[in-house]
């Protein structure tokens, strides 16, 4: 772990992570059902000092028997909705219509800080920096959390979690937008499309939380983290492996175990201050959130010599829903599955709140059942840090060592993966697809005018079908286990048809005949090819021009 940390310093010192300034004032929203939410507001006086109107104490409508004379009162309302960020937040309340002489209007109140004391949590609500979400009134918690509101006020330098490379973005093209996958992903609202270019995405950092979920599920790795650095993830996981494998021997096989910030973290810190035995072949990689973890860092981990990859985290993520670490993790069971390394190498691990001595034997149960690691090492640090790179080398290690190959696999959509198949009967080789294609899956030689595909690059964005003039191009939601699905494959070609006048090749004959069916067809064209035009469109540019000038000179109106 030493070596682990002294690889990572010297990558760390190679590029700083930016910072933004952010400024957090002393106005703080209190909603509690709670009367100790009072006690709560007592304990914040100090910020009262510092301005007027610093804390607002809304009352639930749950409350019963309280006298609604406190100073700091709004009124008694319902939460509705929390949207923004530390230092920015607009939270929306509905009053009590008994309390409120019959109104109901709803009303927003402008916050630097939310603290939501309640028995559950409200619908919709999410737990992110600034905003306290507490079911407990207990003093030492009221003592934490008041602790905690003080400490967020004040100016700071706020690090930019993530980078943005729009040129690899799959967010759509020829006004066609696609993807959106980071979008739908970030639990924060943090990424949106671009107000002034719909097809790439923009960042809002100061909202960002940085959970890495939007880099996990970006197909194309538009978006990466800036700490840690995939670079980072990669070296660290090797340094790990190569120390195990070469310098200890050990009765359990090395397992890498990827941990969130928060129970992850606590866990392991709590295993070695209590002196709770953990086995020897845990191999520890820091994450800021579990749902940051790709199936191309879990495959990696097993391509590098692992013997099985746990999922350290907490039982209810503070980031809210897992669906997408859950697709990645089936994703991951079912490669393991179709090469016969066995599914069960991966394992989802969550903790509760002194609950830790129970998940570090749940950790235990799992390295002490794995086998020795089924694959020999092919690589230490990673040519490309990108998620499909790296899939892509461990796929081509999977095929090489199992000897392997299960096809085609059935996938759901949710993955950002697909085979396209083309009609060749119907391709014109216009080029469309190549052009569009965010992440080079079609190719156009012009040498031997032929279209390739290359089925590992393929994201599912779907502009390929979009775009395609003839239609001739669908996209199944398949993986290709094969190793031809790893290189590019001839998908359509077609023969040169040269001008009739200087024998030059100039159009596919498939282009051709598709363009003089479309022509012929319109009756009010049909003198435009007749007499001397009647070849001209089997004439080259160049030539095509020369004679309807001639034709133009003798008479004719194009």
């Amino acid at each position: 772990m030493i070596q682990a940390e002294i690889q990572i310093s010297n990558l760390k010192a190679q590029k700083p992570v930016p910072v933004n300034p952010l400024q957090v004032g002393n106005r703080v929203v209190i909603f509690t059902e709670f009367q100790e939410g009072l006690k709560l507001a007592s304990m914040l006086q100090d910020l009262v000092e510092e301005g007027p109107g610093a804390v607002t104490l809304c009352i639930s409508t749950e409350i019963e028997g309280l006298e609604d004379n406190s100073p700091l009162l709004e009124q008694r309302t319902s939460l509705i909705a929390v949207e923004g960020r530390l230092g920015n937040l607009q939270i929306t309340l509905e009053p009590d219509p008994l309390t409120n002489g019959g109104s109901q209007k709803r009303f927003d109140l402008k916050a630097d800080q939310l603290v939501i004391l309640t028995k559950t949590q409200p619908p919709g609500v999410k737990r992110r920096t600034g905003v306290h979400l507490l079911s407990s009134a207990e003093s030492e918690i009221l003592e934490e959390t008041a602790r905690q509101v003080r400490e967020l006020v004040g100016n700071f330098h706020k690090p930019e979690h993530l980078t943005y490379d729009q040129s690899i973005c799959a967010g759509g093209d020829k006004g066609i937008e696609t993807c959106g996958l980071c979008i739908t992903s970030c639990p924060y609202d943090a990424i949106s499309r671009q107000t002034e270019n719909r097809l790439r995405i923009q960042v809002d950092h100061l909202t960002c939380e940085g959970c890495g979920a939007c880099v996990s599920a970006c197909p194309t790795s538009a978006l990466q983290f800036t700490e840690p650095t995939p670079q980072e993830i990669y070296t660290r996981m090797a340094t790990l492996l190569d120390s195990s494998n070469e310098k200890h021997a050990q009765a359990d096989p090395p397992v890498i175990v990827f941990h969130c910030e928060e129970m992850g973290r606590k866990v392991l810190e709590t295993a070695g201050r209590t002196q709770l035995s953990y086995s020897s072949g845990v191999l520890p990689v820091e994450v800021p959130c579990l749902r940051y973890v790709s199936e191309s860092n879990m495959l990696a981990a097993m391509s590098l010599g692992a013997a099985g990859v746990g999922l350290l985290g907490c039982e209810n993520c503070p980031n809210g829903e897992r669906e997408l670490l859950f697709q990645k993790y089936d994703f991951t069971q079912l490669i393991l599955q179709h090469f016969d390394l066995g599914q069960d190498r991966v394992r989802i691990i969550t903790a509760e709140e002194g609950m830790e001595a129970d998940t570090i034997g749940a950790v235990n149960e799992f390295v002490t059942q794995l086998s020795d690691a089924p694959l020999v090492r092919r690589w230490s640090t990673p040519r490309q840090t990108e998620n499909r790179a790296i899939l892509a080398d461990v796929l081509e290690g999977f095929l090489e060592q199992t000897g392997k190959e299960s096809g085609r696999i059935e996938l759901s959509s949710n993955l950002p993966f697909a085979l396209a198949e083309v009609n060749e009967s119907g391709c014109t080789l216009c080029r469309s697809c190549a052009n569009v294609c965010p992440t080079n899956a079609f190719k156009f030689e012009e040498e031997d005018n032929s279209l390739h595909f290359k089925h590992i690059n393929c994201v599912g964005c779907g502009l390929c079908e979009q775009v395609c003039p003839e239609n001739v191009i669908t996209l199944k939601r398949e993986l290709v286990l094969e190793k031809p699905s790893l290189d590019y494959s001839l998908v359509a070609e077609d023969e040169m048809i040269t001008c009739a006048k200087c024998e030059k090749p100039y159009i596919n004959r498939r282009a051709l005949e598709a363009v003089e069916s479309k022509l012929f067809e319109i009756e009010s064209l049909k003198s435009t090819f007749s007499g001397n035009r009647k070849n001209i469109l089997r004439m080259c540019p160049d030539c095509r021009t020369v004679v309807a000038m001639m034709e133009i000179d003798k008479g004719w109106e194009p």
